[in-house]
């Protein structure tokens, strides 16, 4: 936010009330600081004229997560982007095959089977050699043996299942390594710059710089003596500073007031919100903020 353009306008322009004179501005002023509610007509301008600067709602400077070469950066500055693109990708040779290997581990199911056909036959020996021992033609020695045997082969199939799972663990983990060499866009926006292009090493540096553009932020400095005039969902009038932009006025809400002044130029901060979902409200423009009683 350029905060210090702001406030160096603020220095030489005061909010104005629309079609009254100075004297009469600090009697209104006066009387709505005291508590006195609205003046007049609800849709009165009780501050206008005041100087702003239309800006993102949000700037990303976005990177890799790990560090690595870049093989692939898909869009360049001006574009939009949704929320999930792809924007770019590093070289993942290794990774990619890591996940191969381990989908082939995690859909085995061989060692099961021949784990579960082991403890099958075990269970039908030691049936049988129930029947023996019980006509004494085995000896307990040989029964025990058997018993134990088949609780093994039991257990063994409890292994390969826990194995299997840990398999599909590994699965995730290959796959969640192998994404992380993707650059993914975490809001829907414009790109602003791109840093970075294809075979370049990246590390903590950025990539991309993205700006969301709906909804847009309205930065407006107002003087301390102003203080309590204005309160969080006001309704304020936008005109744009743009020559030759045909429709420029619009109506937004006051969403953020500081809690804490500049004490250097005696001015205080609101952000303004400013719905853009068709994306035609240009921003890092200059523009005039009339608030509504």
């Amino acid at each position: 936010m350029n905060r210090q353009l702001l406030r160096d306008v603020s220095r030489f322009l005061k909010p104005r009330p629309l079609g009254a004179s100075a004297g009469t501005a600090a009697i209104i002023v006066g009387l709505t600081g005291l508590g006195f509610g609205q003046i007049g007509h609800a849709n009165r301008v009780a501050l206008s004229d005041v100087d702003c600067l239309v800006e993102p709602s949000m700037v990303v400077e976005l990177g890799a997560a790990v560090p690595g070469q870049l093989a692939e950066v898909t869009f360049d500055r001006s574009d939009y982007v949704s929320v999930g693109t792809i924007m770019g990708q590093l070289e993942s040779s290794v990774e990619t095959t890591v996940v191969q290997i381990a989908e082939q581990v995690a859909v085995a199911d061989t060692g099961v089977q021949l784990r579960q056909l082991s403890a099958s036959f075990g269970y039908r020996t030691q049936q049988r050699n129930q029947e023996l021992l019980a006509s004494k033609s085995i000896s307990k020695q040989s029964m025990d043996q058997v018993t134990t045997e088949t609780k093994i082969a039991e257990l063994q199939v409890k292994q390969e299942k826990e194995a299997k799972a840990l398999a599909k663990l590994e699965l995730e983990r290959a796959k969640a390594n192998l994404n992380r060499r993707y650059i993914v866009a975490p809001i829907s926006g414009t790109i602003m710059q791109r840093y970075r292009n294809p075979g370049e090493f990246v590390d903590s540096d950025p990539v991309y710089q993205i700006a969301q553009l709906n909804p847009l932020h309205i930065e407006v400095l107002l003087p301390i003596s102003e203080l309590g005039t204005v309160s969080v969902g006001s309704r304020v009038d936008i005109k744009l500073d743009v020559p030759g932009f045909t429709d420029n006025s619009f109506r937004g809400k006051v969403r953020r007031i500081d809690s804490v002044a500049d004490a250097a130029s005696g001015t205080y901060g609101i952000r303004v919100e400013l719905e853009n979902p068709e994306l035609t409200i240009p921003s890092g423009v200059r523009c005039q903020a009339d608030f509504l009683s």
